[in-house]
């Protein structure tokens, strides 16, 4: 007898839940803490400085904004013409309170640290809106655009640079985002502004309104926009240039401008064979550095843009050769036509300002005016290097090679030529910081070494990232590479001139404050005139006339016993309250 039995039914496995997928709130928060450690690193590297360091342009910023705090009258080396009032206008609540001139210098740095760190969350919307990076690639990248040299020096003085590389990131993100869906109405009020904001900036605005005047009769000519949208965007863009004449007015003389008639020459250029070559050398030079410092990226990236640009339509962007995740449409399309143009568009203005110059020492390289491009650049150039074939880049990379190597040939036989015939290019600091610091070009302009660098840095990138498990170390490798640059800035060009503009005279330790008129001399040092000048913040300054008795309560002049310039205060009975004759040269006198 056999009984059957049924077996108990197995209970099947209910499958595991998926993990929630946090990767979208870590990257929040790494890009959080990166905007708090880049302002911190920023304020490291900027702590020696105490002073302006960058004369006249620093000195007639922080007087416009201490004016239009209520602060006393100074001067600018400003022109009618190029005066903007946007930069000072951002920083003038440093000087609303009466605090001493270097603690309120130390305000200005903060602001600008927390601006200019805003480079790489912009740098990381950048990378995955409009070139598709995954997320981790894409961070990555923000963090090699945001430690880029070029960028971070200039927050560490009181200009318009220090916040202007972040509003280029954020105009090209609100340009993408508004071609993206033209109906967009805050998108495309978000572009009105960041485009006035740049024209309230500096004179680098005005060549960008230019070109967003002609990017918008294009939309509108090309029906990619509604006239409706295109005035909407044009809103803001008006009343913030108004904005910028009313506070102008409204501060009136009360800042003196100093300015020559910048560019007297510029109608010149091209019929003056001397002022032509300046203006071609400046323009072939800032070419030649933007692929330079970007190890030659932003050559791959104006090819796949002129490219885009220049695409037939009939042509089906899932065939070409460039094909990041994020595929390739009309907001990426004419996004990348705005930033080449802008690119062209300011490295000419620039060139042509320069050789409208040209009666005084030419310059070996001016860079400041396109270094705001490098972050996009060096991000679209890597973006292009990730997601093209090797056989594309190849043909892409003749063009950085070109440029590389003769740029570097020519700049090299132009700085000889010079010297033979016994004058010199001009070279200093505020030319190239960070092409000086890499090509470690301390006393002279080193074209051929920059052109090694940057022809090395593309062929080591195009053999490595072929690897996509090395693209994310190659990035941390270029961000080292961007901290070990700014540390020896920070020795060998921010510490020694921080120092050159710090003196041992500290005038409430004298008893000099607030109620005291002061008055300078004539024949002071540079230092002495530029540190002092804005340490006295209550008050304007009163230039007081040679071998006349002074009529202030307190006089600062040349100090130098035994020497015809030496201001000797006790023949018009002033007593000496403290002096340094090393540092400076400075004496401060009292009136008895």
């Amino acid at each position: 007898m056999t009984t059957d039995v049924t077996p108990a039914p197995r209970r099947q496995a209910t499958p595991a839940k998926p993990a929630p997928d946090r990767t979208g709130t870590v990257i929040v928060a790494v890009l959080v803490l990166g905007w708090l450690a880049g302002v911190l690193w920023r304020l490291w590297l900027g702590n020696p400085i105490t002073h302006p360091i960058a004369h006249t342009d620093e000195d007639s910023y922080m007087n416009a904004a201490r004016a239009i705090a209520g602060g006393p009258e100074g001067f600018s080396s400003e022109t009618p013409l190029f005066r903007r009032i946007g930069y000072p206008l951002l920083v003038s609540p440093a000087f609303l309170f009466g605090l001493d001139f270097a603690t309120s210098y130390k305000i200005v740095h903060v602001v600008n640290a927390m601006i200019s760190a805003l480079t790489l969350p912009l740098a990381y919307l950048l990378g995955r809106r409009m070139f598709g990076l995954k997320p981790w690639i894409a961070l990555a990248a923000a963090l090699a655009a945001a430690t880029i040299p070029a960028g971070v020096f200039w927050s560490l003085v009181g200009m318009t640079d220090s916040i202007m590389a972040p509003l280029m990131l954020g105009w090209f993100l609100a340009i993408h985002r508004w071609l993206g869906d033209t109906a967009r109405k805050g998108a495309a009020i978000t572009a009105g502004v960041i485009t006035g904001v740049l024209y309230t900036v500096h004179i680098r605005g005005t060549i960008l309104l230019l070109v967003y005047f002609a990017f918008l009769a294009f939309l509108v000519f090309r029906r990619l926009a509604r006239v409706r949208s295109a005035a909407l965007s044009l809103v803001p863009v008006m009343a913030l240039i108004v904005l910028n004449q009313v506070v102008i007015l409204l501060v009136g003389d009360r800042v003196h401008l100093r300015g020559d008639i910048v560019g007297g020459g510029t109608l010149e250029v091209f019929t003056d064979g001397q002022r032509l070559q300046v203006f071609i050398a400046a323009f072939g030079t800032n070419i030649w550095y933007l692929c330079v410092v970007t190890a030659g990226l932003a050559g791959l990236a104006w090819v796949a843009a002129a490219l885009e640009i220049f695409r037939p339509a009939g042509v089906n962007p899932a065939e070409r050769t460039f094909r990041p995740p994020g595929g390739r449409d009309a907001a990426f399309r004419w996004t990348a036509g705005v930033a080449l143009l802008s690119t062209v568009g300011t490295a000419l203005g620039a060139a042509l300002i320069l050789a409208g110059l040209v009666g005084l020492p030419a310059d070996a390289i001016y860079s400041r005016y396109v270094q705001v491009f490098v972050p996009f650049w060096l991000l679209f150039g890597f973006a292009v290097l990730a997601d093209s074939r090797l056989r594309t880049l190849v043909r892409y990379a003749i063009v950085p090679v070109l440029i590389l190597g003769v740029g570097g040939a020519v700049i090299a036989f132009r700085l000889r030529y010079v010297a033979e015939q016994g004058h010199r290019l001009g070279y200093g600091l505020f030319g190239g910081p960070d092409i000086i610091t890499i090509t470690a070009g301390w006393k002279q302009f080193r074209p051929l070494v920059g052109t090694a660098i940057g022809l090395t840095g593309l062929a080591v990138l195009l053999a490595v990232t072929r690897l996509r498990r090395l693209m994310i170390p190659v990035l941390a490798l270029v961000v080292a590479l961007n901290g070990v640059t700014m540390a020896v800035m920070r020795d060998r060009l921010i510490e020694p001139i921080a120092a050159r503009y710090t003196l041992p005279i500290d005038l409430p330790e004298l008893g000099v404050g607030p109620g005291d008129s002061i008055g300078f001399t004539g024949d002071m040092t540079h230092e002495g005139y530029f540190v002092l000048y804005h340490d006295v913040y209550w008050t304007e300054l009163t230039q007081l006339p040679d071998d006349t008795k002074p009529d202030v309560d307190v006089v600062i002049g040349r100090y130098y016993p035994g020497v015809p310039f030496h201001w000797d205060g006790t023949k018009y009975g002033y007593e000496l309250l403290g002096a340094s004759q090393d540092d400076g040269q400075v004496g401060v006198w009292r009136r008895r």
